[in-house]
């Protein structure tokens, strides 16, 4: 990366006005090792390991686990640059250029941003969102997840992006995302649409969102889903969603579906019946 010379100095530096510890008993070595042992498990552990150490070897080798492939491992390398925040600058400027680059890079970068919550960079995380077309479907929802992570109403854009998206995991995650955005001023109309979704999970998951949010409008969608629902699933979130809801007018149909094939589905559509006004 070309900060890395920058991150090298800023590194020496903090290490020469004594910030440097020992961690956890952690140490650029056993990282290493863990590394070569291929297991996640392992490389969290060594990584957490090191909170409090600062050393040139261990930044080279947490930097270069900000794009493994696996998830858990990104996020947590980006802990630890979080645990420094100079250098967490650094990186955050880094990533931010290259949410220029290809689906890799802009999948790397944009978990490294939300998982530092650098606020910063929600322009450029919206600007790439809004040219995705060439990106694949993992840098898609690694933008969902980043605005989910800085539960801004500026990432909203993203979030309502990845709700028509084609693949069903990034349209799920940003109907989650958007219900966590603090003080959402957002357009609840974008998760209703969500309801008639082909993908039966992205149906459940916007149902949930719409009964936490008392979104009333979708009372006679949540209705028509509790009952006809091919998916207990949803039939289940539905009835979840019409309790929160409240409304006495909804009674029938969670009548109907107390009597549900299915014991989760009956035993909620009972439990909302009994908080129905």
């Amino acid at each position: 990366m070309k900060n890395m010379n920058k991150l090298t100095a800023v590194a020496l530096a903090l290490c020469a006005a004594g910030t440097a510890n020992a961690g956890k008993g952690g140490s650029a070595a056993n990282i290493k090792q863990a590394v070569a042992s291929g297991s996640q498990d392992a490389i969290i552990a060594e990584v957490e390991r090191t909170e409090g150490l600062m050393c040139q070897e261990c930044i080279d080798t947490v930097t270069a686990l900000t794009e493994d492939n696996r998830y858990a491992v990104r996020e947590v390398a980006a802990w630890w640059f979080a645990k420094r925040p100079q250098l967490a600058e650094l990186m955050s400027a880094q990533m931010i250029d290259d949410l220029r680059l290809d689906s890799l890079h802009v999948r790397n970068a944009a978990d490294f941003l939300g998982a530092v919550k650098d606020l910063k960079s929600l322009p450029a995380l919206r600007t790439t969102m809004a040219h995705a077309g060439n990106l694949n479907a993992d840098a898609r929802l690694a933008l969902v997840r980043a605005a989910g992570f800085l539960a801004h109403v500026g990432g909203n854009p993203i979030l309502e992006a990845g709700m028509v998206d084609a693949d069903a995991g990034v349209r799920t995650a940003a109907i989650d995302a958007w219900r966590d955005v603090i003080h959402q001023t957002g357009n609840i109309g974008a998760i209703e649409a969500r309801l008639a979704d082909a993908d039966s999970t992205v149906r459940a998951h916007a149902a949930t969102v719409v009964g936490a949010k008392h979104d009333m409008a979708a009372r006679a969608t949540l209705e028509n889903l509790v009952v006809n629902d091919p998916d207990a699933y949803v039939r289940r979130n539905a009835a979840y969603a019409l309790g929160k809801l409240g409304s006495a007018d909804s009674r029938a149909a969670l009548e109907l579906a107390s009597g549900d094939k299915s014991g989760l589905v009956k035993n909620v559509a009972k439990a909302a019946l009994a908080s129905l006004k």
